[in-house]
């Protein structure tokens, strides 16, 4: 018998949940689901579903491994399976039906990738080298949330927020500027990308779930510190070469995406945790549950 832990029972019985307190299993009102040319780097995007602007929709380009992150509420670290799972892609264009919720969302997406892609799976678990975060010896440097927090917050946030050049030769949010939930900008040159993170809002489960994705491990939440807080984190990753389109405003001085962007000292996000934050990461082993793909086609069943 293969091993669930606490998680995946969680998840089975949530499904099991939703299947009974409908009388049916909830199912997308329609589905579109195709596989498109083009390389592009990256996993894709998503966008629409519950809690945001689009409540009755799903829809975006993205490569399969999204695609199980999203139905399965998993990260990329924990799906193994063929390699073009990274770089094969696909648009969807989903409707929900009207209330639905995250975990029916799962569900209904879990269910069509197994219809459209006769996707299998089991789960597994495995020890992983991992990252526990914990305040340094000085002390965390986070203060208590003073955003916004009456309605949906994907509905208060500014299109295109405005900036100025701050100090440190990044923007920096307009004086006034309210940003009630998460934004970030990311700048890529020659020689690497910075990144700048305004964080609203944000509970320490939210933030090792970034950070999660910036070292491509299991990070874990070992600060104690409770509710949500404001910050800004900025760090930088050196680039192996060639050019990193741009996704955010540039510095005045830099003129054009061929500008080095990177400046002495740029501070990895190991440091910038440290220096911004007061909080580390201290590397640790930890049991991880994995999804392992058993089969799966590359190509969906027509829509």
């Amino acid at each position: 018998m293969k091993h669930f832990n606490r998680t995946c029972w969680l998840l089975v019985l949530l499904n099991v949940a939703v299947a009974q307190n409908t009388g049916v299993e909830p199912k997308f009102e329609a589905a579109s689901l195709k596989a498109i040319g083009g390389a592009r780097s990256g996993l894709g995007s998503l966008r629409g579903g519950p809690k945001t602007n689009s409540p009755g929709r799903l829809y975006g380009v993205a490569t399969l491994k999204l695609l199980l992150m999203r139905a399965y509420g998993i990260k990329d670290y924990q799906i193994a399976g063929p390699g073009w799972l990274d770089s094969a892609r696909y648009e969807i264009q989903a409707t929900l039906p009207p209330g639905a919720d995250e975990p029916q969302l799962r569900f209904m997406l879990q269910s069509l990738l197994k219809e459209r892609f006769g996707l299998e799976t089991h789960r597994e678990t495995r020890q992983f080298a991992a990252y526990e975060l914990m305040p340094t010896k000085v002390g965390p440097k986070l203060v208590p949330s003073t955003a916004n927090t009456t309605g949906p917050v994907d509905a208060q946030i500014p299109t295109n927020p405005k900036f100025v050049k701050g100090a440190d030769g990044l923007p920096e949010l307009t004086p006034g500027t309210n940003v009630p939930r998460t934004y970030a900008v990311v700048l890529g040159g020659p020689d690497g990308i910075l990144y700048k993170l305004w964080g609203r809002r944000e509970t320490m489960t939210q933030l090792v779930d970034r950070l999660s994705a910036q070292v491509n491990r299991p990070v874990i939440d070992a600060t104690g510190l409770k509710g949500e807080f404001d910050f800004t984190l900025t760090w930088a990753v050196e680039s192996a070469g060639g050019i990193v389109p741009r996704t955010g405003p540039p510095p005045d001085e830099i003129e054009t995406s061929g500008t080095p962007v990177l400046s002495a000292p740029a501070l990895s996000i190991f440091g910038a945790l440290q220096a911004q934050l007061g909080l580390r990461l201290r590397e640790m082993k930890h049991s991880v549950e994995i999804l392992v793909i058993d089969r799966v086609n590359a190509t969906p069943v027509e829509n």
